[in-house]
């Protein structure tokens, strides 16, 4: 894999497969500062590695797992909310990956369905059935009025 994210790219003279996947990440940095119900889990270095590895295995040797969220209604409720997001994500790459003459993501079968499932497993996501203390508190005051004005 450190082989191939060396790779020069055509026509550049110091530009490789590492530097245009840099592209990528930094899109996917913007989308998650762009909402705040998402989370990098890992440091910037470290995701990038996890993702370098996720295009590698899974659009380059297609080798691709059968992936099992870890919860099914936070995985729903991420593909509600966000799937537009990461196909508009998914087709920023396409147009990044062709700029540069690299078929990485131009292929039959590639779709942004893997990157949703790697970004679902690498980001953190606000869970949307939590309550806070203060909706807590707040739904007590509403309790404790209804209930005051019964006696």
């Amino acid at each position: 894999m450190d082989r191939w994210l060396r790779t020069r790219i055509s026509y550049e003279s110091n530009y490789y497969i590492k530097d245009v996947l840099n592209e990528c990440v930094k899109d996917i940095i913007c989308l998650v500062n762009s909402n705040t119900e998402l989370e990098f889990d890992y440091e910037e270095e470290t995701f990038k590695d996890k993702f370098y590895q996720f295009i590698y295995q899974t659009y380059l040797s297609r080798d691709r797992d059968d992936f099992t969220p870890y919860d099914e209604d936070m995985y729903e409720y991420f593909t509600l909310k966000f799937s537009e997001d990461i196909i508009n994500l998914f087709l920023g790459f396409k147009e990044t990956t062709r700029r540069y003459n690299l078929d990485l993501f131009h292929k039959q079968n590639d779709i942004s369905l893997y990157l949703e499932d790697f970004l679902f497993n690498t980001l953190l996501v606000e869970d949307p059935y939590y309550d806070t203390d203060d909706e807590i508190n707040e739904e007590n005051n509403i309790s404790s009025t209804i209930d005051e004005a019964y006696l």
